[in-house]
Order: structure tokens, then sequence, then C-alpha cells
């Protein structure tokens, strides 16, 4: 097997990774997705890094000037919670150590897991310029995102104010409506009677899951001209729990088919609520707290947890003969992503930003076809997420992150990184995650500096993503982009599909259904591990992969490794003495193999190209195994003098196309050959005319 490590340090040592601001040749950059600090490089990594790698040696092969920046991201929710997992160890946490204790012994901790995993970074032979590596939260990504937030602020599309969000209460923050998962689970639906007020016999019946918030219920909604409560619209209806009497309202945003047709209205605790609450000017009321427990207004309720506060209103409601019936009833939950805590939707005084504008913006660029989307749909879904989009809160309630640079003393407000006095104090949350890395593609090269790089790469030839944060990471880059430079930030955008288990499950600890890269690659070496992941490589379709598909698949390729190496022993190593035979294709086997070496070349660029990396490593493969060891190479062996100029200058030309799948063996057979360059990627691309 390769000794990847040795030939990853030679290229490292020789420079050939970086990018040279002072060339002359065009450039071509692309820009490496952040892993997050604390997370452990997955399958999904491996492949991605792998596609990404090989666009990079192509295009270098090519000759253009191949920028591939790196760079770490804080992972805000991420690293808090694996930080005080690790405090907690300890006996210690947030309260007994105060923030700039926490946040001195968090920087510690920062170096320690970085240290520990930045060298796995480099294991798929990702030739990125390391010397231009940034993390999230270093000094010049930090002026950037003051920059970016103080800009927003002067043209006036940051605000707080009180709105409903999607609250984690394991994490203790708001999160975004992308950053949550939906779980199917089984449940109970309650049906409530409501009776209207002044009457004996009249209600309202509704359906809920909540009733542990029927304490917070400001009024009953129905839907328009509903047969049964229409005449009641405009009385008022008592609330079962606290006997407060509310408004029964008509609205056409309540759902015909859901449970009575008539909707308990909780404005703080349900989004449609809080909507429907806004427009009828309804009291806010919190039954449950940041802490997933019920509030004082729920009574000797008050400070109960949810699960355990619903078992008792549901007794309360048999007792008041206000409950009617049970359902069990299967729907989906909205849980964090990252702890998988039932997320709360609840009131919080929180940072927002104006989209509007930002969104218009990106729309323009994207219909403009500034961009080219692999897969082509996916203009189309961004599109669509542009067009029906609301404002942005980027608060969060966590210590790891930008800090927000809004100072207050008294009534006053300045927004500045540093503190305009002693007696001045700074805002007490962070800004959210996507915040920074929406504006990773400039501040990467030094924005709002006019760096030489800035001007020189920017906007990013190509840039990878999983499908999963189209939203939360390419559409904003798009709108952050474009309103701060009136450009689009990448010219490609490709969406490589996701791998998961034979069920269609994505992989995850808690399913222990992962594949470990590492374990492939040791097995089957890194280069059999890439050509593996190649034909997975498809843009915007998921695979299905199990151990044994994979394995299967690493053998093949380790297989045909083993056979490359053959060939060029029989060529390089077993070569006649001292042949003076010219390169000539005089021969009619010669012609062929001409021809068919012309025909792969031209449909491996193609494909590369078009970033078909599945369709370009197969043409090669099949070329080299086939056409060139299984026909040629055979036919050879009867004329081995006449043949051998034919033979290696093939050989070398498959290397050279070989190389942005398989680098590591292809420079190891390229150092074998008499006549060299320092190393395989100093060479040219190969074309039908001088292949």
């Amino acid at each position: 097997m390769t000794d990847g490590k040795k030939i990853y340090d030679f290229w490292e040592k020789a420079g050939l990774f970086k990018a040279d601001i002072k060339s002359t040749k065009k450039t071509f950059s692309l820009l490496i997705p952040p892993p997050n600090l604390t997370g452990e490089l997955h399958i999904g990594h491996a492949m991605q890094h792998s596609i990404l790698d090989a666009v990079a040696r192509f295009r270098r092969l090519q000759g253009f000037d191949v920028l591939i920046l790196p760079g770490v991201d804080h992972a805000g929710i991420a690293f808090e919670n694996t930080f005080d997992k690790e405090l907690k160890k300890q006996n210690l946490s947030k309260e007994k150590l105060g923030r700039e204790k926490w946040l001195e012994i968090a920087w510690q901790f920062k170096e320690k897991i970085y240290n520990s995993v930045s060298l796995s970074w480099r294991f798929m032979g990702l030739s990125a310029d390391w010397s231009k590596e940034v993390f999230s939260l270093d000094e010049k990504r930090k002026n950037a995102v003051f920059h970016q937030f103080k800009k927003y602020y002067d043209d006036g599309l940051i605000y707080k104010g009180p709105y409903i969000v999607q609250w984690c209460p394991k994490c203790n923050t708001a999160i975004e409506d992308l950053e949550m998962e939906y779980e199917e689970k089984e449940e109970k639906l309650y049906y409530v009677r409501y009776k209207i007020e002044n009457t004996e016999e009249d209600f309202v019946e509704i359906a809920t899951t909540r009733p542990e918030t029927i304490f917070a219920d400001t009024a009953v909604a129905v839907y328009p001209n509903h047969p049964k409560y229409k005449k009641f619209v405009g009385e008022k209806a008592i609330n079962p729990l606290t006997k407060n009497p509310i408004p029964v309202i008509e609205d056409k945003r309540v759902e015909k088919d859901f449970g009575t047709g008539a909707l308990k209205i909780t404005p703080a605790h349900d989004l449609l609520d809080y909507q429907i609450g806004k427009d009828n000017k309804l009291e806010i009321l919190h039954a449950v707290n940041k802490e997933g427990k019920l509030t004082d207004i729920t009574g000797e309720l008050g400070g109960l947890k949810i699960g355990e506060a619903k078992e008792k209103v549901v007794d309360k409601l048999r007792a008041l003969e206000a409950l009617t019936k049970e359902e069990d009833y299967k729907h989906s939950v909205a849980v964090c992503e990252r702890c998988k805590t039932t997320v709360e939707p609840l009131i919080s005084e929180e940072w927002f930003v104006k989209v509007d504008q930002l969104a218009k913006g990106a729309i323009e660029i994207i219909n403009a076809d500034k961009i080219k989307f692999l897969p082509k749909n996916y203009k189309k879904i961004i599109l669509e997420w542009l067009t029906d989009i609301h404002d942005w809160c980027i608060s969060r309630s966590l210590w790891w992150g930008h800090r927000i640079p809004v100072w207050y003393h008294g009534n006053e407000i300045k927004v500045t990184m540093e503190s305009p006095g002693p007696e001045w104090k700074q805002d007490e949350q962070v800004l959210d995650t996507w915040f920074s890395s929406g504006l990773w593609p400039l501040s990467t090269l030094g924005w709002p500096d006019k760096t030489k790089e800035f001007g020189h790469y920017f906007p990013w030839d190509f840039e990878i993503s999983a499908p999963e944060i189209k939203f939360l990471w390419i559409a904003r880059m798009v709108m952050i982009s474009n309103y701060i430079t009136g450009k689009e930030p990448f010219k490609t955008m490709f969406f490589h599909g996701m791998l998961r288990d034979l069920e269609g499950r994505k992989f995850s600890k808690s399913l222990g259904n992962g594949i470990e890269p590492h374990y492939l690659i040791d097995k089957w070496g890194t280069d059999a591990t890439r050509m593996a992941l190649y034909s997975y490589s498809i843009p915007g379709r998921d695979g299905r992969v199990s151990k044994e598909i994979l394995d299967e698949r690493g053998k093949n390729f380790r297989n045909f490794a083993t056979k490359m190496r053959n060939i060029s022993r029989f060529i390089l190593e077993l070569k006649p003495d001292k042949s003076k035979s010219k390169l000539e294709f005089k021969y009619k086997d010669d012609k062929w193999i001409k021809t068919e070496l012309d025909k792969t070349i031209t449909a491996v660029t193609k494909n590369l190209e078009e970033t078909q990396l599945h369709l370009a490593s197969e043409e090669i493969y099949e070329f080299i195994w086939h056409s060139f060891a299984d026909i040629y190479l055979e036919k050879s062996k009867k004329r081995r003098d006449g043949a051998q100029p034919v033979l290696e200058h093939v050989l070398k030309n498959c290397l050279i196309a070989l190389h942005p799948f398989m680098p590591f063996l292809t420079e190891e057979i390229y150092q074998k050959f008499e006549n060299k360059k320092k190393s395989i990627m100093l060479e040219e691309w190969p074309t039908a005319t001088n292949a």
C-alpha cells in the first residue's frame, strides 16, 4: 500500500498546495465548507473532501493557479454542549466560573480538541493551502463580522424586539427553524370543551396535543362559516382551566380537517397562534418557560416539567368534565437537531435581521444565472425559499461566539467592538453561528480590508455542500455576498448527495449505523476509498451504502491499484535494455490505443469540467484495466522494444488523468519515470491532440 503520509509531507514541503497571488495564471478558487470545531470527520466529509480535491487537482494540471482554502467553524451551540459536559466532569459550570473565566478555559479546550482533529482534515489527501487556514472566531473574522453587523444596523436592517422563536430548553437558546429535525411521535389528541359564556349547554370543542398550554389560551378560533360554531363568533368562551372569558374569533388559517375545525389560540407557544394573536391584538401569556417547565400562571403546577404537568392537567380536565375524548395521534414533533430535545415555541427578546431586501438581491443574482447550480433543480428550490422568507433571528443565549457588538448606558445604545467607557454594558448574547459562516466567502479572503486575495480569488469558482444546509448556509451566503459586494459568492454550487444506510436513514451515533472513513482507509487505502466514494458523487443524488458494499468497492479499487503497480513494473522496471525506439504510432495496435486514449482523455476532461466525477473516474478506470492492460499491453509483449515508447507515453498520460482521483498512487508510480518533473502535480493535463 502507498505510504500516503510520506507523499503528503513531500507535497506540503514542496509548497505544491500553495496558491500564488503573484502568478499570471488564470485563477481557480475553491472554498472548503468549514467543519465544526467539535465535529468528528465522517463518511460525508470524506466524500466532500474527495470531490473538492479532485476538482482542485484537475484544475492545477490544467494550468490554473488554484486556491483551495481551509477553515474551521466555532460551532456555537455544539461547542458549548461539548465543553459544558467536560466541565461537568470537573464539577464546574458556567454559574460557578462566570463568563470571563469560562471563556478563558473554553479557548484552552478549543486548542486541545483542535489539535487532536486538525491532522485528520488532511486524511483524504486534501490539497489545501494550509498556510491560509482560518478560524471563524479569530481576530480577522471578528473584525469582518463586526463590519457586517454595523452595516446592517446603519442600514436599518437590524432590530431588537420580542418575537416568537424556536427555543431549545436544553441548549437554552433560540434556534433557527432550519436547525430543527422532525420525529414521528405517538401522542394523545385531547378533545376539550370551552363553554360559551352565559349559556348552559353551548360550547366549542377543540383538539390539542398540548393541554398544558391551555392556561395561556387567549382566544378560540374557528374556520370561516363553520357550520356548528359560526354562531358563536363574537361571543366569549370560558377557558376551562383559568375560568377566564376569551373571545371566539373566525380565521381562514384554521385547518378545516384538523380536529373539530376549532383551534385554541396560545400566542406565546405556536407560530400560527402568534400570527393570529398579533392580527387580533390578543394578550400573550406564557405557560411554559425557557427551561421547559410550567410557569406561575399554572398555579400549583408551576415548576413542573412538561411531561409530568401534562398528566396532571389531563386529570384536572377530566375532573372538570371538560375532557370529552382522547385519541391516539401520530404526528411530527420538532426537536433540536443537536440534542434532540423537543423544541418550545415561545416569545423571547431577540435580535433580528430584516431579510426582504437581502432576499430580493439574492433572487436577482440567481435569476440572472450568475450561479451554476448542480443539480439544476436546486435553483428553483432556493428561489422558493427566498421568496417566502421571514426575518432572521441572529441572537443566541450562549457565551461561545461573536458577542453582539452593542453597548448600553441608560437609554443610550452604541454599536462598537470595544467598550465606549466604564459605565457601558455590552449585550449578553452572541450572534448566530450562521451569521459569521454566511460571511465566509468574504471574511476568509480578508474583507472588509481590500486585500489582494479578495480581488484575485473572489467570487469563488467552486463551492460544495450537503443539501441539508442549503438554506442555513448557501442561500445566506448568496444574500450576504450580494448585499455587501453586489456579486455572487461563487460561480458553481455543487450539492453532493447524502450517504445513507440501506434503510435510507442518515448515519448517526445513536443508530450505530455509521461507517468510519478511517476504517476504510486503514483497510483499503486512501486512493481506493476515494474511488469508492466517487461512485456516489452524482450531484444531488443520495446513495445507500453499508460497510459490506463499501468493503466490496474498496477491495475492487485496491485490486485496481495493484493492477496499476503491475502495469508500471512491467513498463518501467522490466523494460528492454537501452531501447532507442522513438515515439511513433505506426502499427495498427499503436494507432488503436492512441485513438482509445484520445477518446478517454476527451471524455474524462468533459466529465470533470461538468463535475460528473462518477463518470470521469469510471472512464479512466475502464480504459486502464481493459483497453490498455488487457489488450494493448498483452499484444505489445510480441514487439516489446518497438512498443516501449508507446507504453510509457500511455502510462504517463493515464497517471495524469487518474491523478485527481488517486493522487497517492499516481505520484508513487510517476516518480519511477526517468523523464519527469518534481511531482506529477506539476505536469500538464493531456489533451486528445497530445495524448
